[in-house]
């Protein structure tokens, strides 16, 4: 068992291995320096895509190459390092760093290798129009450029042109135009590399964003279907929104398959749904961990940092970007301190041996490595590459192996609830009969009620031991009980075979209940007086005196149900024909017969020829006003 819960960690630790030396046999791309950057010395068939990152010349307020009339003539050049956004630029005239409007170009001058084959770029995205320019001609763009709000439109999307085999220097121009996002610039690498490497590239990252599309929305989708199934558990509810929230930004970032699909929508529909899926996946995600560890999560902390995510996702349903792009800071600090909240309560956990905490534990810790990996490398600190679609990917196949594995904990626990409920009820079937639960139709002991009550006309079935005090006096406690239980362990399957049940045992009587056919009834009395003289054969054997038996048949209508009260109740049968069964079995013994039944299941009975009978005549019982007619079975 301990084995299986380390899966995931194990999982996780194999794959990043593996990515980390494959990333670490790449070669490190040269930077632009001054608005240059030479690759002489870079072989895109051997070395693979470069990134086109470094120092670029920048004008602000320019649109050099669309539209150079605009702006004067003597427009300053800056260098700035791209990545990056030009908010962060220092003296741009007229710049407001909270509200980073306008528009500018930045400039690139390309000095390629030799042999360099056919080439390609890729342009991932800008804030929040930008047009591509190559040696003054334009080869792609997002959106539309234009020096105001009006003229401008955003837009994101990824983009790969092929630019043929250059041999000589190479003026790359980016103009960029913002109106909309608190930040502008050029936020993205561009990547250029032979078409194969690019499009190979392409269909990877294609690859892996679809296949971490697919496993997420299947494990929310399955956790729906648990949640729908088991609506008292919250956690298959709370964690399938979280993973549906993930799917959604997968969608809408990245390759950005959704805006592909739908590239006439506006900019704004997409921009806020890539918002409000990151602000939301935290609550839904607090919320799961607060429903698989009940009591775990301060309750104070959790209305605070879910009060805020809800605040900051009003903010992106009811402002435009330029207000609402700004609480994306204020969103990640928050998110510090809530990672930080959840690893101090998993380890607080694991520390209290709480189920599955170490695997919980496990999948934030690779989701957070994989974050601080993507930190280091976009910054250059390192190279290894972005892990963290693989560290979201383990996180969420973490957290689901977790409740799968706690799913199938609960199925074991009912499994063993439900034998346990078959055995009780198997046990509370010796004290109230199978049959008995029937005709009050019910299935089993636990939807009894009190006062639970039906008519039926069935034959009852009386017996007795005759002269048994004197019988037990000569017996000890034990030997009595002994004796008894060995006589209805032989007499119970006879009725039972017969299609009776008994209703109760009476000291050493025994009364019990035939609902179809009176035929039943009395062959199962001369069974018993068969099976009598068996048993006093034995009896003989080992030197004890016989017993003798009387039984009593009758048939009639009685009321079959529960007596008693809240706390404790009985099945009991109530007629004036088990009263008169019990008075005929009593005759008995003045009668000196074995068998007698009444008029009305002799009336009653399918086929008289089967045995022998001698009218007694009409005999008053005690108890009754009326004479009943009584037949002695001969045999």
């Amino acid at each position: 068992m301990k084995f299986l819960k380390a899966i995931p960690l194990i999982l996780f630790l194999a794959l990043t291995l593996f990515s980390c030396r494959s990333k670490n046999s790449s070669k490190i791309s040269p930077l632009a320096e001054n608005g240059v950057l030479d690759l002489r010395e870079w072989n895109f068939a051997e070395d693979g895509i470069v990134k086109l990152d470094g120092e670029w010349k920048f004008q602000w307020m320019k649109l050099a190459v669309s539209r150079p009339e605009l702006g004067s003539k003597d427009v300053q050049t800056h260098i700035v390092n791209i990545p990056g956004n030009w908010n962060q630029i220092p003296k741009l005239e007229g710049m407001n760093p909270l509200m980073a409007f306008g528009y500018g170009t930045y400039t690139l001058k390309i000095i390629p290798g030799q042999n360099q084959g056919r080439l390609m770029m890729h342009f991932q995205g800008a804030g929040t129009a930008a047009s591509i320019y190559l040696d003054g001609k334009k080869i792609m763009g997002n959106g539309v450029v234009g020096p105001d709000a009006n003229s401008s439109r955003p837009q994101y999307l990824p983009l790969y042109v092929s630019i043929g085999q250059p041999n000589k220097e190479m003026l790359l121009q980016v103009e960029i135009s913002n109106f909309d996002h608190y930040k502008g610039g050029l936020w993205e690498s561009l990547r250029m590399g032979t078409e194969v490497d690019l499009l190979n590239f392409r269909d990877n990252s294609s690859f892996s964003e679809m296949f971490l599309f697919g496993s997420i929305i299947i494990m929310a989708l399955y956790h729906f279907g648990l949640y729908s199934l088991r609506r008292r558990d919250m956690t298959g509810l709370f964690f399938g929104a979280f993973c549906a929230s993930i799917c959604l930004r997968i969608f809408v970032t990245g390759e950005r398959f959704l805006i592909l699909k739908f590239p006439h929508l506006p900019w704004e529909f997409f921009n806020k749904l890539e918002y409000i899926s990151f602000y939301l996946a935290v609550p839904f995600f607090v919320y799961y961990l607060d429903a698989l560890y009940p009591h775990s999560l301060s309750a104070k902390l959790k209305r605070l940092f879910i009060g805020f995510n809800l605040i900051v996702s009003a903010i992106v349903v009811v402002t435009p970007a330029s207000i609402y792009t700004h609480t994306l800071i204020p969103f990640q600090v928050c998110l510090i301190f809530i990672i930080l909240w959840i690893f101090f309560v998993l380890v607080r956990l694991v520390k209290t041996g709480a189920e599955g905490s170490l695997m919980a534990l496990g999948g934030v810790i690779a989701l957070t490595a994989a974050a601080i990996n993507d930190s280091l490398y976009s910054q250059a600190v390192i190279n290894t590459g972005y892990y963290l679609p693989l560290g979201l990917f383990v996180f969420i196949f973490v957290q689901s192996y977790l409740l799968s594995f706690r799913f199938s904990q609960a199925f074991l626990y009912i499994e063993r609830l439900s034998d346990n409920l078959l055995e009780v009820n198997k046990a509370y079937s010796r004290f109230v009969p199978l049959a008995f639960l029937k005709f009050l139709n019910k299935s089993d002991i636990t939807e009894i009620g009190l006062g639970d009550q039906v008519q039926r006309e069935m034959t009852i079935l009386f017996s007795d031991i005759r002269s048994f005090t004197q019988l037990s006096e000569k017996m000890t406690p034990k030997d009595n009980f002994d004796f008894l239980n060995s006589y209805m362990r032989k007499m119970g399957p006879i009725i039972r075979k017969h299609g009776g049940f008994i209703d109760k045992y009476l000291g050493d009587g025994i009364m019990a209940l035939f609902p179809s056919l009176p035929d039943q009834a009395l062959d199962a009395a001369m069974e018993m007086l068969r099976e009598l003289e068996s048993l006093n054969q034995s009896r003989a054997d080992r030197h004890y005196e016989p017993i003798q038996i009387g039984i009593g048949l009758h048939t009639g209508t009685l009321m079959l149900g529960t007596i008693g009260e809240e706390e404790r109740m009985d099945g009991t049968v109530i007629s004036d024909a088990v009263n008169l069964a019990s008075r005929i079995e009593g005759l008995t013994k003045e009668f000196h017969a074995n068998l007698l039944v009444s008029e009305s299941t002799y009336r009653k009975l399918k086929n008289r020829r089967k045995y022998s009978f001698k009218k007694l005549g009409k005999v008053k019982v005690k108890g009754k006003s009326k004479s009943s007619e009584v037949y002695e079975v001969l045999g």
